[in-house]
């Protein structure tokens, strides 16, 4: 028996080396910016909102061949839809857009060949939504006339950066497990719980 142990401890310390170089290679392949697809993720009587995140990954900060890991941070571009009741200006209650920003840092930390954990701060989270930007979405105004909006675009700006305040740590608190990553030239394609996602590289 004795004779076998070098062999199977050289075929052990084979595949460690092996484990580990695949998972350097990961960290390798992943690091860099990556743009998602649009995700709905808050439809309710306040606020309709889908947002389209950005993905940056900086390179592995690890030194030791046992650790591949770094920060994150997501950015995401968002467009929002929700309504204002009426005023002595309008009867009808009127649909308005927006256009927000937000970010979130935290990490990222292969575990396997193809799974990487992701750790977000909640605290993080910035949200810049423009007043400019804010716009009728509708034509169901008294006597078919749009209604001034340009003393509205403050109160409505902040309105929507609280409902995207309560939103947001919601849809980032699902992102914890990429798993079954596979990278294959500028896309990126993994699962979170079982759904798939899409990246593609910048």
């Amino acid at each position: 028996m004795k004779r076998y142990l070098p062999v199977l401890t050289a075929a052990l310390i084979g595949v460690a080396m092996c484990s580990c170089d695949e998972n350097a290679r990961l960290a390798k392949e992943i690091s860099g910016e990556w743009v998602g697809t649009p995700e709905n993720f808050t439809d309710n009587s306040a606020l309709t909102a889908s947002i389209i995140d950005t993905y940056l990954f900086s390179p592995d900060t690890c030194t030791t061949s046992k650790c591949h890991a770094g920060p994150l941070v997501i950015d995401g571009m968002i467009s929002t839809t929700t309504q204002i009741v009426g005023d002595s200006s309008f009867i009808e209650p009127i649909s308005l857009t927006a256009s927000a920003r937000s970010s979130i840092k935290g990490s990222w930390r292969v575990v396997d060949d193809d799974e990487i954990l992701i750790t977000l701060d909640p605290a993080t989270i910035t949200i810049d939504v423009d007043p400019s930007a804010i716009a009728l979405n509708s034509t169901m105004v008294a006597g078919g006339k749009s209604p001034a909006i340009d003393s509205l675009r403050p109160a409505v700006a902040a309105n929507i950066g609280q409902s995207l305040r309560q939103a947001l740590p919601i849809h980032y608190a699902g992102i914890r497990h990429l798993d079954d990553i596979k990278i294959k030239g500028a896309l990126l394609k993994y699962e979170i719980n079982d759904v798939d996602y899409v990246l593609t590289r910048q």
